[in-house]
């Protein structure tokens, strides 16, 4: 009788390990293909991934207690995001899988008809960036710095500068000052305008001046085959097709 309470205690466990949620933590942006391939995942396997997204103050003590996955909207950000984490994760495992584009997002209309980043830095031109200052890990840090800064002219970055009225400290803070028509212009990433079409009207900034920044994901270091595999889910044909439809490329 023993030794079959034991089988069934084990059987309990190895059972209960088996249908094991995945937990995955991470900013706004890449949630919106993330939540339609956990439902998918799910639905596939039979495993569920609870995805918990947003700035990372609202979910990093959570986060350090049961992380299976973290994942990033940028190589930088996800760095940092990591470096958090230093004794269950390994920043040298980040591992980039695809990759999008920064856009302008105007208001409805582009009733300033703006055609591309170097319109930005006209005078009377209100806009939003997202920008971490050394506080935030947002994977907008720098971008509106990278790239106008590559037209070589100190006098459009500084009109450029000049015309920023608010430096976020995430893409749903822009996003809030944006749809209060408090800016004529937001720098954001596609996959929020793929996911919020009617939030404006995108405008695509000049192929000599695009960042181009990654969605990654880190496994935790003692992480188990179930882990694993959806990471490896994450990689395949059908979670790339989710990942295109929100502007994602490889």
């Amino acid at each position: 009788m023993k030794k079959i309470l034991n089988l069934f205690g084990a059987c309990a466990v190895f059972a209960s390990l088996a249908f094991a949620d995945i937990n995955m933590y991470g900013p706004g942006g890449p949630h919106f293909a993330l939540q339609e391939i956990a439902k998918k995942y799910e639905k596939k396997t039979g495993t569920k991934v609870n995805l918990t997204f947003g700035p990372q103050a609202t979910w990093v003590e959570k986060a350090k207690k049961d992380a299976d996955i973290l994942f990033g909207a940028s190589d930088q950000s996800a760095l940092a995001i990591t470096t958090d984490f230093d004794k269950k994760f390994d920043v040298k495992k980040i591992e980039p899988l695809y990759f999008r584009k920064a856009i302008i997002l105007t208001q409805k209309g582009n009733p300033l008809k703006i055609k591309g980043l170097e319109d930005l830095a006209k005078k009377g031109v209100k806009i939003v960036v997202p920008e971490g200052a050394g506080k935030s890990n947002t994977s907008g840090t720098g971008v509106w710095e990278d790239m106008i800064g590559r037209t070589q002219n100190i006098k459009m970055i500084q009109d450029f500068r000049n015309n920023i009225v608010a430096f976020t400290p995430n893409s749903g803070a822009a996003k809030k000052l944006f749809l209060e028509k408090k800016a004529d212009a937001w720098i954001t990433w596609i996959d929020w305008a793929k996911a919020n079409p009617d939030y404006g009207d995108v405008v695509n900034i000049e192929k000599k001046l695009v960042v181009y920044r990654t969605f990654n994901v880190v496994a935790k270091n003692d992480a188990d085959k179930q882990i694993q595999d959806f990471i490896t889910y994450l990689k395949s044909d059908d979670a790339y097709k989710v990942f295109k439809k929100y502007g994602y490329r490889k």
